[in-house]
């Protein structure tokens, strides 16, 4: 392209240029004067490459691609003011200039679409304030009904009844103005996977593979409270973020443009939690958190990162509908308490004239619980609506008389939150004793925690494993092989209750050795699963423990089986012991495989952990697997994930 000495372009080059630029430019009716002060524009924003600044970077959601250039992941085209936004910053930010002259309703305007982006803008293009100034009642209207005075990170227990929720789920929760414990008026900041009616196996593919978009929304913050606290029986956390004003009024212009945003939801990477931090980044710079997570994401670890860069404090504690029942519950005498479960299942007509005869403030505290256990019964999906009235409406109707009582005063004992749980990475060594020598061990686990592991902040007498490896080294072969890689393992130990009547159960996926076979340590792997279901009783005493016994079905696959698989029911019991820092557990299991190789398999373990601080321990182990036994030390840590 020929220039000329003054550095301008001769007339047919200028031109060409302005031709393909205006060809290139939306087409806009705007007067000539404007169309030169929307080039000016342009040409201040291509000077200071204003595109490349990490803030609009970050606010348009872009990420280096592997072979150069940048890529915004939200799927929805209105997140883009250009065709082109996905994959071009400066084209998007072109667009945002141009659509500084839109000419129509201000709430449908660019700048009203994207408040965020355009008080950046404004700033970068030093604008002044009256200078294409736009009144975007909907975004006024929206804001001033929310009117947030403070923001908390909350963070909801997990719950393993659904995959997509095992490790917990982290949202924010916008504080009204001068609606200090008032519930009512709050709202929350979700991030969710919009799913369809898939469940099981597909659900989790589907949500492995990032089939599902994911939505922020706004959302009531009693309905978050109806979800997690009354329908799943989980404990709800609120950890105040001391966020200032100028950050909260950031919160929420960039709240509303994410409504026209959607992104893949990767279940273990781009989840609730992870899409979270890009957005605290927004809101407070200096926090630096979606960088810190590069291969995968625990709703407990994006919560302690939250955490680590704010103010400490109290947290808010909101216990499950269910830990409510059982804390009322446990200050009643067992005629009383039977007597809730006869006015909540029984006869309630013959148990209402019963209750006649008690002291004032006695039946008020019955008559409460009863309440309270018919209203979990309800969300546990127990009894119908219908039946909820039918059997609420006459207690109520008796409780209302007695005035004011003095029932239950405090609540529930208050367990270990987040920030007090161990991390989620476990690295650890140790030495095992075989038969004919020695063995050296290496283990790795992504998450989360098992039996024996210090259950504080995480869920008691439950077990998610995910990614759980271990390297062995045997001296007396002189080599190194994968003596586990665990893919999934969950467990859950439900002490039986007559009220709640649940269930305990497990299931697991993953590659072991089957050294019963007789071969070669480290060349019998194979493919196994299982699942089982049962009951558990707990004894709390000087020791707590936890008895447990579960029907199995369980199956292999590989050449290290003489048929190259097998199947099989099974049975497996043991005790669960727990004493201060140190946990014991004793277990065995008779697997009778009826399919493939039938040969049965005899297995158990003795273990015991002794927690030496928050993030360490010490393990001994002894096992058999048929006819292979083996006793160990090994010293655990957990860390934050890289």
């Amino acid at each position: 392209m020929k220039y000329e000495r003054t550095g301008r372009l001769t007339p047919p080059v200028r031109f060409l240029f302005l031709s393909l630029l205006f060809a290139a430019a939306p087409v806009l009716a705007i007067p000539p004067e404007q169309e030169l002060r929307r080039l000016a524009l342009r040409q201040t924003a291509a000077k200071a490459e204003a595109w490349q600044d990490k803030y609009w970077l970050r606010l348009v959601y872009y990420e280096k691609r592997f072979f150069g250039g940048y890529k915004s992941h939200s799927v929805n085209p209105n997140f883009y003011l250009s065709k082109w936004g996905n994959i071009s910053p400066r084209l998007e930010l072109e667009a945002a200039i141009d659509g500084l002259f839109f000419e129509g309703n201000d709430d449908e305007s660019p700048e009203c679409r994207f408040p965020e982006r355009y008080l950046w803008l404004r700033e970068k293009l030093g604008l002044q304030s009256s200078e294409f100034s736009r009144r975007c009642e909907a975004f006024n209207e929206w804001k001033a009904s929310l009117d947030t005075e403070s923001v908390s990170l909350l963070f909801a227990a997990g719950y393993l009844n659904n995959p997509s929720t095992l490790y917990g789920h982290t949202f924010l929760r916008l504080h009204k103005r001068g609606g200090a414990g008032a519930d009512l008026l709050d709202y929350t900041v979700n991030y969710a996977a919009t799913a369809d009616a898939d469940s099981g196996l597909f659900f989790a593919l589907k949500g492995l593979a990032g089939a599902y978009p994911g939505q922020f929304s706004t959302i009531p913050y009693y309905l978050k409270i109806q979800e997690y606290h009354n329908l799943e029986n989980r404990d709800l956390w609120g950890f105040p973020l001391y966020l200032k004003p100028h950050e909260i009024d950031r919160l929420m212009r960039h709240c509303w443009e994410l409504g026209k945003a959607a992104f893949p939801y990767y279940f273990f990477t781009r989840n609730c939690s992870w899409q979270l931090m890009p957005l605290l980044d927004i809101v407070k710079p200096e926090l630096k958190l979606s960088g810190r997570f590069r291969f995968w994401v625990i709703p407990s670890d994006t919560a302690k990162a939250v955490l680590a860069g704010t103010l400490p404090g109290v947290p808010d504690w909101r216990p499950s509908l269910w830990k409510t029942v059982e804390w009322k519950r446990a200050q009643l005498t067992e005629g009383e308490r039977a007597l809730v479960l006869e006015l909540a299942r029984g006869d309630q007509q013959a148990q209402l004239k019963r209750l006649e005869g008690l002291p004032p403030g006695v039946q008020a505290a019955v008559l409460e619980t009863a309440a309270d256990y018919l209203s979990w019964r309800f969300y546990a999906g127990r009894i119908s609506k219908d039946e909820l009235d039918k059997r609420t409406d006459p207690l109520l109707a008796v409780r209302a008389p007695l005035g004011e009582q003095a029932t239950f005063t405090g609540g529930p004992q208050r367990p270990a939150n987040i920030k007090q749980a161990h991390e989620s990475l476990r690295v650890g060594a140790g030495v095992t004793a075989l038969k004919n020598g020695t063995a050296y061990d290496l283990s790795l686990r992504y998450a989360l925690q098992d039996l024996l592991d210090d259950p504080a902040g995480y869920l008691p007498d439950a077990a998610l494993e995910m990614g759980a490896f271990k390297l062995r080294y045997e001296e007396r072969y002189n080599r190194f092989y994968m003596k586990e890689a665990r893919l999934v393992r969950v467990v859950s130990m439900n002490p039986w209750d007559s009220w709640v009547r649940r269930q305990s159960w497990e299931l697991g996926a993953g590659v072991e050795q089957a050294d019963e076979t007789g071969r070669q340590p480290g060349s019998s792997a194979i493919w196994t699963m299982n699942a089982g279901s049962g009951v558990s009783a707990e004894w709390r005493g000087p020791v707590r423990q936890l008895w447990y016994l579960l029907a199995q079905a369980d199956g292999g696959l590989g050449g290290a089986l003489e048929s190259r698989w097998r199947a099989g029911p099974g049975v497996k019991g043991g005790v669960l012991l727990e004493k201060g820092a140190l946990r014991a557990n004793f277990e065995a299991r008779y697997i009778a495989y009826t399919f493939g190789d039938t040969d049965p398999l005899w297995a158990g373990t003795a273990a015991a952990s002794l927690k030496l601080s928050k993030d360490s321990a010490l393990r001994a182990e002894y096992s058999w697997r048929g006819g292979v036994k083996e006793a160990g030390l090994y010293y655990n840590a957990f860390v934050f994930p890289p």
